[in-house]
C-alpha cells in the first residue's frame, strides 16, 4: 500500500473518532449542567472543555459551544473533523467500501443541512455524529478485509481514542473545586462507561474507581490501556513482528507505553498526581503518533513527504478565504 493512501485511511479514522469524542463530551456536559445548581454556573460553565481539548488558547468571537461544534474557523471543531475525514476518505476511495463512503457522505450532507450556531443545532450535530460514528465503525468492521487498510483504520481509531479518553480524565483539573467531584459522572457518561461503573462499583463514583476503568481497564474498549494494546496489535500486524520483538520505533514506543500502563499506572498517579500523570501520558501518546508517521508515512527521503492533514487544513483555509 502507498504510504499516502495509508496516511489517508489513518487520518480518516482519527478525525471521525475525534469528532465523536468531542460530541460525547459536549453532550455529557450539557446533561451535567441540567443537574447543576446555579451557584456552580457562570464563567466556568463551558470554558474547561476548551482547556481539556487543548483549544483554550484560541481567540474567537464565537461562544464556546459553537466553537467546539460548528465553527469553520476552529480546525478541530466537530464540523471540520467530519470534513477532513470525508476528504481523506475521498483520497483513499479505492480502499474504502461503498457503504463506508455512503455513511460518511450522508453524515456530511446531514450536518450541512442543520442550522448551526443554535442550541438545537448543536444538539442535532452531536447526536448525528455520535450515531454515525457507531454506524461507520460497524460498517467498517463488516466490510473491510483484515488487510493493511484495516490495520491503519484501526490504528488511527485506537490512538485518537486513547488520547481523547486521557484528556477527559483530566477535566477535573480545569474545574472549580465545587464542580470537580461531579465531573467524574460527566466523563463516565461521555465514554459510555457509566453502566459498567455502576455494575462493578455501585452508584458512588470515586477517582480510583473511575480511573481504573477509563485508564487501566484491559477489557473496556474506550480505556487508554485497551486502546494502546489494540494499537500495538495493529502495528505488529503491519510489520509482521513477533509478540516479544519490534522492527521500528513505533512498535518499541507502543510496547513501552503499554507496559507503563499495565504495570506502573497506579503507582505513578500516586507519586506524580493525576494531572501530571495525564500530561506525561499525553506526551507518550503524541510521541507514539509521531513515530507512526515517521515509520509508515514518510518512507521516502528523495521526495517531499505528503502530509494529508496539513494539505487538507490549507485547502479549508483557502475555501474560507474565498467565501
Amino acid at each position: 500500500m502507498l504510504s499516502r493512501v495509508a496516511e489517508n485511511l489513518y487520518w480518516m479514522s482519527r478525525y471521525i473518532e475525534r469528532a465523536d469524542n468531542i460530541a460525547r463530551l459536549v453532550r455529557a456536559h450539557q446533561t451535567e449542567l441540567l443537574d447543576m445548581t446555579s451557584t456552580h454556573r457562570g464563567e466556568h460553565e463551558w470554558h474547561p472543555l476548551l482547556e481539556v481539548t487543548s483549544m483554550g488558547d484560541a481567540e474567537s468571537d464565537e461562544d464556546v459551544v459553537t466553537y467546539l461544534v460548528s465553527s469553520k474557523d476552529n480546525l478541530d471543531s466537530i464540523r471540520n473533523c467530519i470534513y477532513f475525514a470525508r476528504e481523506n476518505a475521498r483520497s483513499a476511495r479505492d480502499q474504502v467500501s461503498s457503504e463506508m463512503w455512503q455513511e460518511l457522505n450522508s453524515l456530511w450532507l446531514d450536518l450541512d443541512a442543520i442550522k448551526a450556531g443554535t442550541p438545537d443545532g448543536h444538539q442535532q450535530i452531536c447526536d448525528a455524529v455520535m450515531r454515525s460514528a457507531y454506524q461507520f465503525t460497524g460498517i467498517a468492521t463488516s466490510t473491510i478485509p483484515r488487510s493493511d487498510a484495516w490495520a491503519f483504520i484501526q490504528l488511527g481509531l485506537a490512538l485518537e481514542r486513547a488520547e481523547k479518553t486521557s484528556r477527559m480524565v483530566d477535566l477535573p483539573h480545569f474545574l472549580p473545586s465545587g464542580m470537580a467531584a461531579s465531573s467524574w459522572n460527566t466523563m463516565l457518561r461521555a465514554c459510555s462507561a457509566l453502566d459498567l461503573h455502576r455494575s462493578r462499583y455501585g452508584v458512588g463514583i470515586a477517582v480510583d474507581s473511575a480511573t481504573s476503568i477509563l485508564l487501566f481497564s484491559n477489557t473496556f474498549p474506550r480505556s487508554v490501556r485497551y486502546c494502546v494494546r489494540m494499537a500495538n496489535e495493529r502495528l505488529r500486524q503491519l510489520s509482521g513482528a513477533g509478540a516479544s520483538d519490534y522492527v521500528n520505533s513505533a512498535e518499541r514506543d507502543g510496547g513501552a507505553l503499554l507496559a507503563r500502563l499495565s504495570f506502573r499506572g497506579v503507582e505513578e498517579i500516586t507519586s506524580l498526581g493525576l494531572h501530571e500523570y495525564i500530561d506525561s501520558l499525553q506526551v507518550d501518546l503524541n510521541t507514539l503518533g509521531n513515530e507512526v508517521a515517521e515509520s509508515f508515512f514518510q518512507l521516502r527521503t528523495d521526495t517531499p513527504s505528503f502530509n494529508a492533514e496539513e494539505y487538507l487544513r490549507s485547502q479549508l483555509q483557502s475555501q474560507q478565504q474565498q467565501q
